[in-house]
């Protein structure tokens, strides 16, 4: 656990430092090649997050996939759990919540069913080769995941500053499907 711990906040580190026009640069990239895969081309309904600190920059894709015609889904913390809403404006329907993440407002946003996604973009510290991800800690995404569509697709977007050799892993831990950088997807 402590070694996790010590991945989480040096990966954290690296990734802050990561000057603000560059991180716009990335994201672009990463972006472009979402929009690429054949899971994002066929999912009607998309739960993504919205960003935090210095991750990519999620609302860009929020902002598409709306455009795109796309059912966006984003979680909402409520005790040691995420309720999932739909979101039709970003700008207008979320609120501060949770350590400062903006959330859908309860009151405007409809809510989503676990099993309405079908297509899962997953937050995540840092990533390793075999799919294995750090989250932040709170085990929010590892009570999540099980709750979702069995065979839902799992994608992570990073920096690729954000993928490591090897992430130590826990029986509760579960991988993503796949993971997805400015300079590769695997």
């Amino acid at each position: 656990m402590k070694k996790k711990q010590a991945t989480r906040q040096t990966i954290q580190k690296i990734r802050d430092s990561i000057p603000l026009e560059e991180r716009k640069t990335k994201t672009q990239k990463i972006a472009e090649r979402f929009y690429g895969l054949k899971e994002y081309c066929n999912a009607k309904n998309i739960l993504l997050y919205y960003p935090f600190r210095s991750e990519i920059d999620t609302t860009v894709i929020i902002a598409r996939a709306i455009a795109d015609g796309k059912r966006v889904i984003l979680p909402r913390v409520s005790g040691k759990i995420l309720q999932l809403f739909y979101v039709e404006d970003y700008k207008k329907d979320l609120r501060p919540g949770t350590y400062g993440i903006m959330e859908p407002d309860e009151d405007s946003c409809v809510p989503a069913k676990y099993t309405d996604p079908d297509l899962a973009v997953i937050p995540g510290v840092c990533f390793d080769k075999y799919k294995n991800r750090i989250g932040y800690g709170g085990g929010f995404y590892d009570r999540l995941i099980p709750k979702l569509k069995k065979n839902i697709p799992k994608i992570a977007l990073c920096f690729q500053i954000q993928i490591i050799d090897s992430v130590p892993v826990f029986a509760h831990d579960i991988k993503v499907d796949k993971v997805v950088s400015e300079n590769e997807s695997f």
